[in-house]
């Protein structure tokens, strides 16, 4: 199940780009799809604790790919962000120890800035608001996730590594 959050919540964050581009809510401005992609980093985190350290890799590969699916200029930028914030991410997520919420943290706070910076530039231009606006937006997703695995998946945060 996790695989597939984490493959939809690509997909459907890739939709929302390309239907609606750069969006203002609240002052804030944002790519459409950066709610949902934010969930992103922490379900990859999820599929690493699942499948493995290098296991997961096959899943970011695929996520990558899935963007084809979309504008070449849009999956440039995305799958371009995505390989280097994802691996970002699971550098980070693999050499912190400690509980999982840590390593979600840390993983997320790095990779997350670094995804914004390389997706937005690629795909819209060098654009300081969207940039600033997609990283508290991924940020803010990215952790909503956090109390339901305390929630619902309590044996799960009690799960060693693979």
């Amino acid at each position: 199940m996790s695989g597939i959050l984490y493959l939809s919540s690509i997909l459907i964050a890739n939709i929302l780009v390309h239907l609606f581009g750069i969006v203002e809510f609240m002052g804030i401005v944002f790519p459409a799809g950066s709610v949902v992609i934010g969930l992103t980093f922490t379900f990859r985190d999820i599929v690493q604790r699942k499948y493995g350290k290098w296991k997961c890799w096959l899943w970011m590969i695929l996520a990558t790919v899935i963007t084809i699916l979309f504008n070449v200029k849009l999956a440039i930028a995305s799958g371009s962000a995505f390989l280097i914030s994802e691996a970002v991410d699971w550098l980070i997520y693999t050499a912190v120890k400690g509980d999982f919420i840590k390593r979600i943290f840390f993983s997320n706070i790095f990779g997350i800035p670094l995804d914004s910076i390389i997706f937005v530039t690629l795909a819209f231009g060098w654009n300081f608001p969207a940039v600033f606006g997609q990283t508290i937006i991924k940020i803010l997703s990215s952790f909503i996730v956090i109390p339901f695995l305390y929630i619902k998946e309590g044996a799960f945060l009690k799960q060693k590594e693979i």
